[in-house]
Formats: C-alpha cells, sequence, structure tokens
C-alpha cells in the first residue's frame, strides 16, 4: 500500500462536475463537464429579512430566509462533446426543457446534486477573432434545496486503484466499478474509451457495447489523476 496522504488545499480540478443529459428519461445520463471548460464559478446571494423592536435595544435583528444560487460556466467549443452538445441543443428552447440535474463531486467523495435551469446559453455560432477557438458560456440556476447523494468518505487522496476488465455484449451495458485505496479516499473516476466507434462510457462509468470488437478504457481518480489504470474492453455479439 502506498502512502496515504491527506487532501490538503483541494484544487479546482479535483472537483468532478457533472450534468445530466437526458433529464426526460428515467435514468440519468451524467455527462462530464471537463473538456474545454475553463472556468465554473458559483455566485451565491441572501435575501434577508431585518427586524428590530423593543427588545433588541436599537439593534437589528438579521434573519436570512433565501439563498439564490447561479453558477457560471466558460470556456471553448469542443464539438462532439456531449455536455456541450446537450446544452448546445437547448439554445433556442423555453421553458421546462431548460431544467435538468447538476452534481459537484467534492475530493472528499462527497455528491452534492441541485436541479438546475440552464440559462444565458451561448454556444452555437462564431463568437471571437477570427483565428481564435470558438468561446461559449452559460449558466446553471439552482431551483431547489441541495440533495446530498453519497456522504464524504473522508479526507485522504487515492493511492491505488484496481479496475477489472470489461466484457459487453452490443447494444448492453456494464458498470465499472474501480476499487480505490484507502477506503477514505473518493473513489469517483474519470472515464476515457480509446476507440469510441466500439464502445462508449458515460461519466459514471456506464460502458455500452457499439459494435463487435476490442478496445482499451483508461480510469482515473478525479481527486488524484496520477492514479490510473488501463484495462481491456470486448464488446460481443448480442443476444436475440
Amino acid at each position: 500500500m502506498a502512502k496515504t496522504v491527506d487532501i490538503g488545499f483541494a484544487l479546482n480540478y479535483q472537483y468532478a462536475n457533472l450534468l445530466n443529459t437526458t433529464p426526460e428519461e428515467s435514468e440519468p445520463t451524467w455527462a462530464y463537464m471537463g473538456p474545454g471548460i475553463e472556468d465554473i464559478s458559483p455566485d451565491r446571494s441572501e435575501k434577508t429579512d431585518e427586524t428590530e423592536d423593543y427588545s433588541t435595544g436599537g439593534n437589528t435583528v438579521t434573519t436570512v430566509t433565501g439563498v439564490t444560487k447561479t453558477t457560471s460556466v466558460t470556456g471553448k467549443r469542443l464539438i462532439g462533446d456531449p455536455l456541450q452538445e446537450y446544452v448546445a441543443s437547448l439554445e433556442e428552447s423555453f421553458g421546462d426543457e431548460r431544467k435538468t440535474q447538476y452534481r459537484i463531486v467534492s475530493p472528499t467523495g462527497e455528491i452534492i446534486e441541485e436541479d438546475v435551469t440552464l440559462k444565458d446559453i451561448n454556444i452555437t455560432g462564431p463568437n471571437g477573432a477570427a483565428s481564435d477557438k470558438q468561446a461559449i458560456s452559460f449558466s446553471m440556476a439552482r431551483n431547489d434545496t441541495p440533495k446530498l447523494v453519497q456522504a464524504a468518505k473522508g479526507h485522504h487522496l487515492p493511492a491505488e486503484i484496481t479496475v477489472e476488465d470489461v466484457t459487453v455484449a452490443v447494444g448492453k451495458t456494464a458498470t465499472v466499478t474501480p476499487a480505490v485505496q484507502p477506503a477514505t479516499a473518493s473513489d469517483w473516476c474519470l472515464y476515457a474509451i480509446e476507440d469510441t466507434d466500439i464502445a462508449r462510457v458515460t461519466a459514471d462509468g456506464i460502458v455500452t457495447g457499439l459494435k463487435v470488437g476490442k478496445t482499451r478504457l483508461g480510469v482515473r481518480c478525479a481527486s488524484k489523476p496520477s492514479i490510473r489504470a488501463t484495462v481491456a474492453v470486448e464488446v460481443t455479439e448480442g443476444t436475440a
């Protein structure tokens, strides 16, 4: 076992940010807010009630009655990225079509989920100087009280990871379950398929077989990307 190390000062990239790209379905499809994204900045404003009466000796009693949170996202356009393509498809949409879920995975392993409305979408079309990469931006306005999906696992960085090879039939799915040590480290990982014509993988490790063949899956710990593994993926014929 490698030496156990505390997280210490958390860096922004150690947080995994996810968006549900199929909010109309019964099961979410989580896409990683990573490729092309350069800045994620939440802004919170509070509503307060200020009251004074004869019991306060002339002082004002302040009560926070509500919180408004909007998270702004900026970066560069990456054609084909699942998250960016989903947000771009909503640029001319209105109403409930703009509503989805946003997840934040902390370096401690804590997962918080928020119901959000996507707004201020600026993704399609040119945006900037002729030879610059296309700039993009959008915001997520929180609609409800955030939900705790998973409690924090601890305050240590991952030291080791073990991942099994994946076998999946065409049109079927298989879930990758990395084993991360120590147990007090976040087990949230980032995934990448080498040949996306053979299989694809979601941000939460669900592999779908697309056509018969073999490829590889890269897995790395979100809170310490240097802890990684590469495993084989085999897609077999589907059954009738």
